[in-house]
Order: C-alpha cells, then structure tokens, then sequence
C-alpha cells in the first residue's frame, strides 16, 4: 500500500486564530483520521521560503499544540532572523515544524525531498484550499505521486465576486485550474458544490474524476438542560462578511421583540454593517456581538435560543446548520441547494433577500413554543465519509495486490 501525503498548510497557517472555521475543522480531521488510520503517513507543510516533511510520529507530537491543548514551541534562529512580519504564533509553529521534521527543503528542492523519503511512491491530498499553486502540483508529480486529489469547498469567488476581496476571484480561478489540471480526482463537500464546480472544469476543458462526499459533522459538546430565555433569543453564526447577510436581520430587529446574537468575527468588506454594529443603539439591548466563543460557551447559547438563523446569499456546506439540528434546535435559513442537500426538509426556508419573510418567521418562533425536530434524524458522519473517500484511494493498490497474488 503507497503512503499518504496529506498537506497541512492551511492548519499550519492558521495557528494563530484559536477558533477554526469550517475549512479549518476538514483538515483537522483529515488529520485525526489518518494518524489513526493503518497506513504509511506524512505529512507536508509550506513554511517560510520552503517545506516540511513529517512523519506520524512527529504529527502526533504537534497534533496536540493544534487543537491548542500545548502550547507551540519557541521561534528558532531561521523565525528570528527571516520571518519578523508574520504573527508570533505563526513564527513559533513552523519553528516547531522544522525542529520535528523528517526533511526541510527550499521550494526548488521539493520533488527531490519527495522521491528521497517516500520511495515507494504515494497518494498526495490536499483538502485546504491553501498551497495549490501550479510549481506545488508541479513538484508533487515530479516527486513520485501515484494518486493527486484535492477537495473543493466552493466556488464562491468565482458565482458570487462581488462578496470577495478585488483580487481573490482571478487567483482562486488560476487555482482551481491548476487543481484540477494537476488532480487525478477533485473531493467535493456536497453534489451541489461539484455540480458548480463542474460548469467551470467543462468550460476549460478540464476532468477530473468528482468525488462528492458530504463532510462528517462532529457534534458541539451537550450543553447543561436549560430552558429557553426570555426575552427570546436567536442566534446567527459564522465570520461577519458580506455573504453572510447580516444585514436583513439588523435591518429588521428594531422591530423584534426578542434577542439576537451575532456569534463570529469581522471579516471583510462588510463596512455597513460593522457601523451598525457600533453605533446603533440596539447593541448591548437587544443586540449582542461575540467576537469569540468557545465550542461548549456556543453550545450553551444555543441551547436556550428559539432558532439558528443562517440567510446566507452562498455557502458550499454549512456546518453552523448542522451543528443546531444535531442539538435539536430549529434553523430558520436561506433557500440554498446545499442546505436541502444536507438537511432536507427540517429547516424552515427563506428567500435570502426577502425582509418580510424573515420578520414573519422570527417573530412566530418567538411568540410559539420551540418547535420540536424528530428524534430519528441521522447526519453524515466522518467514519462515512472516510469509507467512501477509501474506496477511491485504495481501490486501485487492492486490485495490483490480488494480481501480484495471482
């Protein structure tokens, strides 16, 4: 059986931010899974002006500073002397990374690394949506990878650019071609992000094999029974930027009657909504901002609310919804197909833009008892997840292996 290559990028460039978004809590578990997994693992890494290679032992040494339960260790001489513009906690983890690495390299020197330490060949991964420039996919196949694959999450800058940053929709597509070019298989987070993604691969004449696997959901710790505030409370989760549509529920609250939580922290291009949040007068009355909150402190607020309120214009999973419907608590949100995908008919559906509709909803949750969701309702989970991606991954090393039995 060939190695995994699991790239480690993005968790390594978020070692500064405590609280993970969802991308960040895929690749955490793409890692938890295969350091548990039966199988020849390493792990890669972008770093200052270069790369890391890790072995299993090393992984299981840094996993725990990741989920944050110890602290990084200190910068080295290379942190000291070259990297005086990033964050400390980013310093002080690729410092870790180079102390516990199998092999560092510059950028030019990846392939060789690649072909010196995993001789037999191996399966690359990349489910971060960071380091996919085209030298990586270059050296990645010069390095000796049998197997290339990448998951998509979206593709929102290129349906929805007026929600990202100016440069962001051509460096995300010069990405995703390149993806795509290099990647024997693309992974894709719901059949409604491959189906979108597919338009642009047909239009470039690109085609990977698709692999749409909905991602596994890891329950919020269970929160203390609790009953419901009062006032009423609801709850919008998920970084303040302009996809989120924050901005329909500010512009109706001078007339709820109830409490409103803005859990998440300020993102981008979001300007209007950020004066909002300072100056109106409902801040701190009816309305509260929670920049950060831990998972069992979210868990708790939720537990009391009325309903999660998710009126996004775009997503491509949405793991806030699941997470309430897995505590039982309802969802008033957006008509999006990945949310029908993922959680069929039990929220409560609402055209995005429609102000109306959503005053309506909110103030019937907060006037009604709770609603109840049935008990019998079952989400993805990751040993799913992972047995569907296994059977592509491993297919091919078990039919060479009863051949050579033969």
């Amino acid at each position: 059986m060939s190695a995994i290559l699991l790239d480690i990028s993005r968790t390594l460039s978020r070692a500064p931010y405590p609280h993970p978004t969802g991308i960040d809590r895929v690749e955490r578990a793409y890692i938890h899974h295969f350091l548990q997994a039966d199988v020849p693992i390493f792990f890669l890494s972008r770093v200052l002006k270069g790369y890391v290679l890790l072995d299993r032992q090393a992984m299981q040494t840094i996993w725990p500073m990741i989920t944050g339960d110890t602290p990084w260790q200190k910068q080295d001489l290379i942190a000291r002397l070259f990297s005086h513009k990033l964050p400390d906690l980013t310093n002080r983890a690729e410092s870790t990374l180079r102390r516990l690495s199998l092999a560092t390299c510059l950028r030019a020197g990846l392939a060789k690394v690649l072909k010196q330490h995993l001789l037999g060949g191996f399966t690359y991964l990349n489910v971060g949506h960071s380091n996919r420039k085209p030298a990586l996919w270059q050296a990645i196949k010069a390095g000796g990878a049998g197997k290339i694959l990448a998951m998509v999450h979206d593709v929102i800058p290129l349906d929805y650019p007026e929600f990202t940053r100016p440069d962001t929709a051509a460096r995300f597509e010069s990405e995703l071609k390149a993806t795509a070019a290099a990647c024997d298989a693309l992974i894709y987070n719901s059949k409604d992000t491959a189906n979108r993604t597919e338009k642009y691969l047909q239009k470039w004449r690109l085609s990977p094999a698709p692999l749409p696997i909905l991602l596994g959901t890891d329950p919020l710790p269970a929160p203390k029974p609790a009953p419901l505030a009062r006032p009423a409370e609801f709850v919008i989760l998920g970084t303040i930027e302009p996809r989120k549509n924050h901005q329909i529920l500010l512009d109706i609250w001078p007339e709820i009657k109830a409490h409103l939580h803005i859990i998440g922290q300020r993102g981008w291009q979001n300007e209007q909504v950020f004066r909002t949040l300072d100056s109106s007068p409902l801040m701190g009355k009816t309305v509260f901002e929670h920049a950060k909150l831990s998972d069992k402190a979210l868990a708790h607020r939720l537990a009391s609310a009325r309903a999660l309120l998710f009126p996004s214009f775009a997503e491509g999973f949405g793991y806030p919804l699941i997470e309430a419907l897995q505590m039982g608590i309802p969802v008033i949100c957006a008509d999006l197909p990945c949310f029908r995908e993922i959680a069929g008919d039990l929220p409560n559906y609402l055209p995005s833009d429609d102000l109306e509709a959503w005053s309506v909803a909110i103030l019937a949750a907060t006037a009604t008892p709770r609603e109840k969701l049935p008990k019998n309702v079952s989400f993805p989970t990751w040993d799913q997840h992972f047995a569907k991606l296994n059977m592509f991954l491993y297919d091919a090393d078990n039919q060479s292996e009863q051949k050579a039995g033969r």
